[in-house]
């Protein structure tokens, strides 16, 4: 062997163990640093179970470790079939799982109404799939509503449960409703089979179709069959039932769609669908249609041309980003990943993904879980929360909350604390997205079902700080590092507030003399507003709205010091809006002793904050893929260069960083909009809430998971049992007249001489004589009040200024009441019927038996 191969082998041998040696160091750098290990974020593993009829799959449902609030189950419902049974689908992977244990129950496990163990597991190894019947001992009683809950025992002697809400499904017509919607679905994907579609669709005029992300029933045929794009599905199409009644039925329909942007290069996106339909023997009647469909982030598609990061098809809603050292560093979350750029070393970090890589993976499936940003420093370490169901890693099948960080330097992500909580996702979402705040002393502050925890993540502690919160009680600022509290639930009594800095903890408290009232307005930069008001003009309406009319603002610093105060005399401000630096404020002025809104408008130009070097959201429109969203950076900064797509790990801790948060059991009773198969908004106030759902076309749901009011009911109904009319004979007796009624529908005998209707509110008076807890929908329409005539309900009505009727049947042209002064049973148009209740002030109570 000559001296110069011998001299190439040496150097190769050198350059080997330097290498191997790098990596043993680094590594051990890395674990020096924690004390730990570091390994691949685990991918999902557990099995899935779906149920399954003649025409499709549905209810694909995820293992829980623990037992769950039920809540988290109300956007799922299964049908027995025709033999009182359901079939199910396990996909069990790498567990070998021989039995499934059942209990059937209505509102808790501890009193089943039916258990058992279905020990007859079919293999179908093509599919990988076990399959089973169910058949329950008992008929499941029809129109209601029970849950089931399903146990297996895995491999490692983990226990994991499946839950879903069931009835009976006699007359439901499931697989002509699954056929039709997989029909549609499959038609989309071809232009020649989209012309079946089009009958069902009703384009307006009105909608402008320019984005493909979002199209409903009213979209034109182009947008609906994805424009000028060639798409493909990855997956076959999932199905939920979210809802089935005897008028209209939910389903969504999600699946996996890709697209090739250029040779090579694939863009996935998560495809959801909302049918609402309605079964009749002759045709199915398409009620409403909604889709959205959002890109996966793909790093190697970029825009040099204009200088741009493409996000793809999506929500600009859906987006959350923090920027740091004047935007060269830019973290982002989207659909259920977290990313971070730095501009300098053209690298593209994929810190955290609640999908594994195999997007089509069924266990990807779950979506009740999401990312929340908290803060990103210039270094680029970055803290952040998951919250919801966690479907991989050490937690997998929990549901709560993991505060995570991201370190820059050695590339790693790191479990701080992880929060167990039973709250559903979408309620977590809306508290959680809404204030929640880490500060430099490892302390974290978030708003959970109306309580502000102070959780020490070192000690292990949570504390509740304040209890029965509602939406509007706390007010956070820009940065969420300080908050403001009204004392009062009640704004309506409201003489103090409470400002607190989260990060040095020192308060200041803002009050008022006992003729005036106070309320938060919001933050300025970190500086607090908020407005002052007559006590005698602060009025609340008969449906609990409150009414407000602020005579000063005042601004005060952090540590309470006045900066500046705006009052203007017989002048008054009904609404206000920040707008970057400027409030706006809505006027109004008084007219005898009322004070009511005008268009008139003043602003407080406030101090401009500093000028910074910001990314934004820009979108840009393309024939084939329509509206796209993009990053757009400072002008110093040239997306030039794809960057390097880079993978971190996570610290293995071994210690137990799980804390059981507490709940003060004071929650203020609220009310959950469902439409399209998500919750749109939550609501302390029963007429707000309805008015939003009729909007949305959706459902109103409480906290217990009883429905309080529909978008769609009956054409016609009737109260059963009200048949005898009882004569008062005078407006002043009328509501005792009304009340004894009401008694006698639900068998009590009370005599209208008996009542003393000045001894308690109406409701009260309502609930203590039919037995049932009494709703107060006053400022609701009459069309929407109508729903609790259709559910067997009377609803009492206010139809002059003293005079009070029981509304108890309504057709498509007239609605009958009782009226206690006649004596008489009463059929009048529904116009004109529309037209007293409104002018008396749209004033109902009503009640529902659950």
């Amino acid at each position: 062997m000559s001296k110069n191969v011998q001299m190439v082998i040496v150097h190769i041998a050198v350059a080997v163990v330097c290498f191997i040696g790098a990596l043993i160091f680094f590594n051990g750098r890395i674990s020096m640093e924690k004390g730990s290990a570091v390994a691949e974020i685990a991918n999902p593993s557990y099995p899935v179970l779906e149920i399954g009829n003649d025409t499709s799959s549905y209810n694909l449902m995820a293992g829980y470790k623990e037992d769950i609030d039920l809540s988290l189950v109300r956007n799922q419902i299964t049908l027995t079939n025709n033999k009182n049974a359901v079939i199910l689908k396990l996909h069990d992977y790498d567990y070998d799982i021989t039995a499934i244990q059942y209990t059937l129950f209505e509102k808790t496990p501890d009193k089943p109404t039916e258990t058992g163990t279905l020990n007859q597991l079919t293999s179908n190894k093509k599919k990988n799939i076990k399959l089973g019947t169910l058949t329950f001992k008992n008929t499941l009683s029809e129109n209601k509503i029970y849950y089931l809950k399903f146990g297996v025992r895995l491999d490692n002697n983990t226990r994991i449960n499946f839950y879903t809400k069931i009835q009976s499904g006699s007359g439901y017509h499931l697989d002509d409703y699954l056929a039709f919607v997989l029909k549609f679905h499959n038609n989309l994907f071809s232009k020649e089979t989209m012309t079946e579609n089009a009958s069902y669709l009703e384009p307006s005029a009105d909608t402008i179709d320019d984005n493909l992300e979002s199209v409903n029933i009213h979209s034109g045929s182009e947008a609906i069959s994805f424009g000028n794009m060639e798409v493909k599905q990855e997956t076959k199409p999932r199905i939920t039932l979210q809802e089935i009644n005897n008028t209209y039925t939910v389903i969504q329909v999600s699946t996996i769609l890709s697209t090739e942007v250029s040779e090579g290069v694939v863009r996935y996106y998560d495809l959801k669908e909302t049918y609402k339909l309605r079964y009749t023997a002759e045709r199915m009647y398409l009620l409403d249609y909604e889709r959205t469909m959002d890109a996966y982030y793909n790093s190697s598609i970029i825009d040099s041309a204009n200088n741009l990061l493409s996000l793809g098809i999506q929500n600009k809603k859906n987006i959350s980003y923090v920027y740091a050292d004047k935007g060269y560093k830019v973290c982002f979350a989207v659909q259920g990943q977290l990313w971070y750029y730095d501009y300098q070393s053209s690298d593209m970090y994929k810190i955290y993904s609640l999908s594994s890589e195999n997007l089509p993976d069924i266990r990807n499936a779950a979506s009740n879980h999401g990312i929340k940003l908290l803060s990103m420093d210039k270094k680029g370490n970055i803290f952040y929360l998951v919250y919801g169901y966690i479907n991989r890693g050490r937690h997998e099948g929990m549901n709560g909350i993991q505060i995570m960080k991201y370190n820059a330097g050695t590339n790693c992500n790191e479990e701080i604390s992880f929060l167990s909580t039973s709250l559903p996702y979408d309620s977590m979402k809306e508290d959680l997205e809404k204030f929640s705040y880490l500060n430099s002393k490892s302390v974290f502050y978030c708003i959970l079902e109306g309580d502000l925890h102070e959780i020490d993540l070192e000690k292990k502690s949570d504390k509740i700080v304040e209890a029965g919160l509602v939406n509007e009680s706390l007010t956070a600022s820009k940065d969420q590092s300080i908050i403001a509290i009204e004392k009062e639930q009640d704004i309506y009594k409201n003489k103090k507030i409470e400002m607190i800095d989260l990060e040095s903890g020192k308060k200041q408290n803002f009050t008022c003399n006992s003729d005036k009232r106070i309320r938060a307005v919001g933050f300025l930069s970190n500086d607090f507003i908020y407005g002052e008001a007559d006590a005698a003009d602060v009025s609340r309406s008969r449906n609990g709205m409150i009414s407000f009319p602020i005579t000063k603002i005042h601004i005060v610093d952090i540590d309470g010091k006045t900066i500046k105060e705006y009052k203007k005399s017989g002048r008054y401000i009904m609404d206000t809006e920040i707008k970057g630096s400027i409030l706006e404020m809505t006027l109004g002025k008084r007219s005898g002793n009322k004070i009511q809104k005008t268009n008139t408008k003043d602003y407080i130009r406030y101090k401009e904050e500093e000028a910074e070097d910001a990314v934004t959201l820009t979108s840009k429109y393309t024939d084939t893929y329509w509206t796209q969203l993009y990053f757009k950076f400072p002008n110093y900064i040239y997306i030039q260069v794809v960057p390097d797509l880079l993978l971190t790990k996570i610290m293995v801790n071994e210690d137990d960083v799980t804390l059981k948060l507490s709940n003060s059991g004071e929650q203020v009773e609220q009310y959950y909009v469902y439409a399209s198969g998500v919750q749109k908004a939550v609501y302390t106030n029963l007429t707000e809430a309805i008015a939003r759902a009729y909007e949305e076309r959706g459902n109103v749901i409480d906290s217990k998971e009883n429905i309080l009011w529909k978008c769609i009911y009956a054409d016609y109904a009737q109260v059963a049992g009200m048949d005898n009319v009882i004569k008062t004979g005078t407006d002043s007796t009328s509501l005792a007249g009304c009340l004894s009624m009401i008694a006698a529908v639900n068998g009590k005998e009370v005599t209208p001489n008996s009542i003393n209707i000045e001894k308690d509110s109406i409701e009260e008076l309502m609930k203590k004589y039919s037995g049932h807890t009494t709703r107060n929908l006053t400022g609701c329409t009459v069309d929407e009040i109508l729903y609790y005539v259709s559910q067997g309900s009377p609803v009492l009505a206010k139809i002059s200024s003293s005079r009070y009727v029981i509304v108890m049947s309504y057709n498509a042209t007239k609605i009958r009441y009782l009226d206690p002064v006649t004596g008489q049973s009463t059929a009048v148009s529904r116009t004109e019927v529309t037209n007293r209740l409104e002018k008396t002030g749209k004033v109902f109570y009503s009640y529902l038996i659950h």
